[in-house]
């Protein structure tokens, strides 16, 4: 397809050194900001080496993690400190975040745990473990967040949208903070009314202990707590900001600790290379006993993502629609796979006559440089194009196109040409009224937004990061006026809003999944004053607890079986809670059998597993996963085959999910038959090991 080109003009207006450093909000922020303005920044320097802040008197240095700095300064002391040489990349971000937003304990399987069933030598509850939560805050006045003798279990409060006063913590310059004797004596002023609960929904999931009315206790239900309430109108870093003070606080305590992160931003490259993805790795990865557990989102049936590879025989485009003049998008692409690709930007009235458009250009056309390219149709100007693109310091392309539209109701279009692929996030692609191909020919080639690849941006699509999916845990329960409330929803299917996978350098993601979708939870007891009035039926018996869903609340569950987790193994790393998760999830009729995948993870939360045949596999050294082994097929109703690539002699072991050894046997050729016998259906874990290699699979016996 060939665009009709009118008239532009290409005018170069701001340019960085072309090794710049920046992101490319910050290039935008240097050109077009205020010079005075104070903003939150991170600054990644070369490994090995150390920046002294002290000599910038205008930079106030927040923390460190790694080589990674947080710092809040002006314009100007960006500039100069950009020309240190040790200095990599510094970004800055303007986005703001969003809330993704019982029975559980069986369908997790969790109150085994909670039992002590053996294997296990003694019940878990979370006891001398702290859950973080990074959220709208928590209603500290709610029983469920007290102990017996009705003290807070809150033993630090950080309320980020509070101003600046005497107890703002010292290491920020916003916001305000009370421990838990601050909370006893009434000098705590947050509430968690402004987004109706949600953080206090997730802090009762992981840790509630149901001393309201003796019923919906949480995961955790006797693990201490530390909560952030964060500001959602608050551009900058809040999450990594968030994270050092949870962690901060928690080494005072000295316990270990598991951090419930149920928000995130939809926009960004969707791979965690980018700066605060990087910070919060190096807080959390292989410290014993700290994880941090995320939702994946709740874009799972929103078409928002355009990706595709880019191919010289045509054009494609895809229309982008704004609900003002200004509509902003950004692309994204490995380095590698954008240097043969051309972009341009075209305009096209709602007769569907092309009037005009920006001529194609290469991917380094903007690199590090601000440019603009106006369009006119005849003597008209229609529009202007900013364009600005960077590289990181992993070698993933961003380009960052603005237009500045003259008038509204035109559908402007976002070609690529050449070979390549790009990937992008947005809410407004057009998805609905597409023209048909009489009425506009080129729609032939026209590239919709799908629901693959849904998964929030950031920290979530870190391998350091738990991610987590939601699946739907009843539709049924009682009122607050003893109605029994029934919906349509299937217990047990995958929620249509939970986000997919995969990331954009295509991992798996989520990570697992656990039931979400209503699950009755605590709820800031103001709130529930005027639903128990105007909307009873989302009141749960008892009047403290009301419905929740989505990923915002299957990810505290996972958050509180990780806390009974390292109840158990106190210096287990983020990594080994991981595996253990994923190694011993559950599949069923749902899931089916073809795990990992993108929508289910590697399946089913099962905490039960978790907490025992997850002890069996940390002790198995693993040096190729199924590459000297295959096992077909796989479920099994009565045998299977074992199919060895060597027929060295090996040692055959298998255990139940409760981590006991219930079969074990030799072998000495490429082949063993493994036989059911009188073995109960069920998850299995089958180890081989051989003199220079151990292997492991999940059997799952029907």
């Amino acid at each position: 397809m060939k665009l009709y080109f009118t008239f532009f003009i290409t005018v170069l207006f701001f340019r960085i050194n072309a090794q710049s450093i920046f992101n490319t909000e910050l290039i935008r922020k240097i050109e077009f900001g205020n010079t005075a303005e104070k903003i939150n920044v991170l600054v990644l320097a070369k490994p090995g080496t150390e920046i002294n802040f002290s000599e910038f008197p205008d930079i106030k240095f927040q923390y460190q993690a790694g080589n990674i700095y947080s710092i809040t300064t002006n314009i100007q002391s960006i500039k100069e400190i950009s020309r240190l040489k040790n200095i990599v990349r510094i970004e800055c971000t303007q986005h703001h975040l969003q809330l993704m937003g019982d029975t559980c304990i069986v369908r997790n399987r969790i109150k085994p745990i909670k039992l002590g069933a053996t294997p296990l030598n003694q019940a878990y509850d979370g006891s001398g473990v702290i859950i973080g939560i990074i959220d709208s805050g928590t209603d500290f006045n709610h029983p469920d967040f007290k102990d017996i003798n009705g003290k807070s279990r809150i033993k630090y409060l950080w309320d980020m949208t509070k101003p600046l006063a005497a107890n703002t913590p010292t290491m920020f310059t916003y916001g305000q903070e009370w421990d838990n004797n601050g909370i006893d004596q009434g000098l705590c002023t947050h509430n968690d009314l402004t987004h109706f609960g949600h953080g206090t929904n997730s802090s009762g999931i992981a840790a509630g202990n149901g001393y309201s009315v003796n019923r919906y206790e949480g995961m955790a239900p006797k693990a201490d707590l530390i909560v952030v309430a964060l500001d959602f109108n608050r551009p900058g870093f809040t999450i990594s900001d968030a994270l050092q003070y949870i962690i901060t606080k928690s080494q005072v305590i000295n316990k270990p600790l598991v951090i419930n992160a149920s928000v995130g931003d939809y926009y960004g490259s969707h791979d965690g290379t980018d700066l605060e993805s990087q910070i919060i790795n190096n807080l959390i990865a292989n410290v014993p006993g700290r994880a941090m557990v995320a939702a994946c989102g709740n874009g799972g049936s929103t078409k928002f993502h355009v990706g595709y590879n880019v191919v010289s025989t045509d054009t494609n485009f895809t229309w982008i629609n704004g609900s003002g003049n200004f509509i902003n998008v950004v692309e994204y692409s490995d380095t590698s796979q954008i240097k043969n690709v051309r972009y341009s930007v075209g305009v096209t009235n709602q007769s569907l006559t092309d009037l005009g458009a920006i001529s194609f250009k290469p991917y380094n056309y903007a690199l590090n440089t601000l440019k603009k390219d106006t369009i006119y149709n005849n003597s008209n100007r229609i529009g202007i194009v900013t364009s600005v693109a960077s590289i990181n310091s992993f070698g993933v392309y961003e380009l960052d196109i603005t237009i500045k539209a003259d008038s509204l109701g035109y559908l402007w279009s976002l070609c690529h040409t050449g070979s390549g692929r790009i990937d992008s996030w947005d809410f407004n692609y057009k998805t609905t009224g597409l023209p048909s191909l009489t009425q506009y020919p080129k729609i032939i080639h026209y590239k919709m937004a799908d629901t693959i690849q849904s998964i929030v941006s950031g920290f979530q699509c870190s391998d350091e990061i738990i991610a987590v999916g939601n699946y739907i845990n009843r539709n049924r329960y009682f009122d607050f006026t003893n109605t029994l409330q029934v919906n349509q929803d299937i217990a047990g299917q995958l929620h249509t809003s939970s986000s997919a996978g995969p990331t954009r350098d295509n991992r798996i993601k989520p990570d697992i999944t656990a039931s979400g979708a209503t699950i009755l939870a605590a709820s800031p007891l103001a709130h529930i004053i005027n639903l128990k009035v105007n909307a009873p039926y989302v009141v749960a018996q008892g009047g403290y607890h009301v419905t929740a869903g989505g990923t915002s609340s299957s990810s505290p569950v996972v958050a509180g079986l990780a806390a009974l987790y390292f109840q158990r193994h106190p210096t287990a790393t983020n990594q080994q809670l991981k595996q253990a998760i994923i190694d011993c999830a559950y599949n069923d009729i749902f899931t089916t059998t073809a795990l990992p995948n993108n929508k289910w993870g590697y399946g089913k939360l099962d905490g039960f597993a978790t907490m025992t045949c997850g002890e069996v596999l940390a002790n198995v050294k693993v040096l190729s996963h199924e590459a000297g082994m295959q096992v077909f097929p796989n479920p099994l109703s009565n045998e299977t085959n074992l199919l060895f690539s060597t027929a060295n002699f090996k040692k055959i072991r298998l255990y139940n999910s409760s981590g006991q050894l219930v079969m074990e046997d030799i072998c000495s050729s490429t082949n063993y038959i493994f036989k059911r016998n009188t073995l109960a259906a069920g998850l299995y874990l089958l180890i081989s090991e051989e003199k220079n290699a151990t292997y492991k699979v999940k059997i799952i016996i029907l």
